[in-house]
């Protein structure tokens, strides 16, 4: 990814792309929920599906999301069919390369080289193609054979009529974070919109007002603190909102599969990670970094396909779900626990190096444990079981956390050798 400035105000950065949004949404009548689902996936630096019929603007509308940002490279544009060949989306091959003997593609002006994408008819493609963008898609790298590239891409927009199973297909779907579909316009008065503003638009790609253009460094810079790549701006996600993500995804897995008769549905291990960048952009949005609870809201233009009725009825279901079913006393033992793990597992590193007798080495840990940490007593490893014998358990998984927990400092003392009665 290019540098970008550090003077740059994340806060200033993210008034300007929703200003942009906003924009958008008053020419694309009834594509809120996309438009929404699409910001996420440049916030987080991810890529987007939109499926629906013929005729219903898909193009137009990546095209006016791309058109929205200036200073990136010229965004790359294919239309893909059975005959489109991996040279039209990577580039030709270097013919004086080839006399040699050496298969290398030139990559300047095709997908390697370009911050944003739009891949029209996706599915349409050959599996060749579809194989050649996993890739480029997540490890951000272009491979072939002594041909190792860093791909620049940023966000890439896909649009298809139909959906395609096959193991190439499959594969490219689970690097397509964002899905969703759209439908036709069906109440008289959003037609009646939709025709009013084709009278002012004709149809066109959706420019920025003049002067509202946004600098493609101020989405870089914001999508790199959400990944964690500004040291000096983190946003911090505590342990309960994991556990509560992890068990909101696991609840829509469960009643989707009870719900289909077909092949089993599952969400990937690299998805459910990547949903934690959305819960932070969502905290990011709001001028905080911090996650809170309400920033698991988010995930509804993520873990479901939007625009398919059945799956965010059921997302729906699982998130309050969840938000009843884990108490405040859940939450604050989640973290509780959390940080006697962190402790034990430092504890466990130092016990091996040696350096376990150095003198307050789990002062700045403190803040992570919360305030049981200031207790009169010495923090040994027996107080840490105590401790976590006394941790609140409503919730099925808050329970197993704390056996697990329990385990952890038991082993740290039977297999570690961790004297029950050493200072920490």
């Amino acid at each position: 990814m290019d540098s970008t400035p550090v003077q740059i105000d994340p806060q200033e950065a993210l008034t300007c792309i929703e200003t942009a949004f906003a924009h958008l949404r008053a020419h694309f009548i009834g594509r809120d929920a996309v438009l929404e689902q699409i910001l996420y996936a440049l916030l987080t630096r991810e890529h987007a599906l939109i499926i629906g019929d013929r005729g219903l603007a898909k193009s137009r509308l990546a095209r006016s999301i791309f058109a929205q940002f200036e200073g990136s490279r010229p965004t790359f544009s294919l239309q893909l069919t059975r005959s489109t060949s991996v040279g039209q989306l990577v580039g030709g091959l270097d013919l004086q390369a080839f006399e040699r003997g050496t298969y290398i593609h030139n990559l300047d002006g095709y997908i390697v080289r370009a911050h944003f994408a739009f891949l029209d008819e996706l599915f349409d493609a050959n599996d060749f193609v579809l194989r050649s963008l996993n890739g480029i898609l997540n490890e951000r790298e272009f491979l072939n054979g002594p041909q190792i590239e860093p791909a620049a891409l940023h966000t890439a927009i896909g649009t298809t009529n139909f959906m395609r199973d096959t193991r190439e297909s499959r594969a490219v779907l689970d690097r397509l974070l964002f899905k969703c579909i759209v439908h036709r316009a069906e109440s008289t008065l959003q037609r009646f919109a939709i025709r009013r503003e084709f009278i002012t638009s004709h149809g066109g790609t959706v420019n920025p007002p003049p002067g509202k253009a946004v600098p493609y460094a101020w989405l870089n810079k914001v999508s790199k603190i959400i990944h964690g790549e500004v040291p000096d701006h983190t946003i911090r996600v505590p342990a309960h909102i994991l556990i509560m993500l992890d068990q909101i995804i696991s609840d829509f897995e469960r009643e989707v599969n009870e719900k289909r008769a077909e092949e089993r549905f599952v969400y990937s291990d690299r998805s459910k990670n990547k949903a934690i960048h959305v819960v932070m952009a969502s905290a990011l949005r709001s001028g905080r970094d911090v996650a809170e609870v309400r920033d698991l809201a988010a995930l509804q233009y993520l873990i479901p396909t939007v625009g398919s009725f059945e799956e965010e009825e059921v997302f729906d279901h699982a998130l309050n779900l969840t938000l009843k079913a884990f108490t405040s006393r859940d939450r604050e033992s989640v973290d509780h626990a959390a940080a006697i793990v962190d402790l034990v597992s430092e504890a466990i590193e130092r016990h091996r190096e040696g350096t376990l007798d150095e003198p307050k080495w789990s002062e700045r840990m403190k803040t992570r444990i919360g305030r049981w940490m200031h207790r009169d007593s010495s923090l040994t490893l027996a107080s840490l079981l105590e401790e976590a014998r006394g941790l609140n358990a409503d919730h099925p998984v808050t329970v197993k956390l704390k056996d697990e927990v329990l385990a952890a400092v038991r082993d740290a003392h039977e297999r570690h050798h961790i004297a029950f009665e050493q200072k920490l």
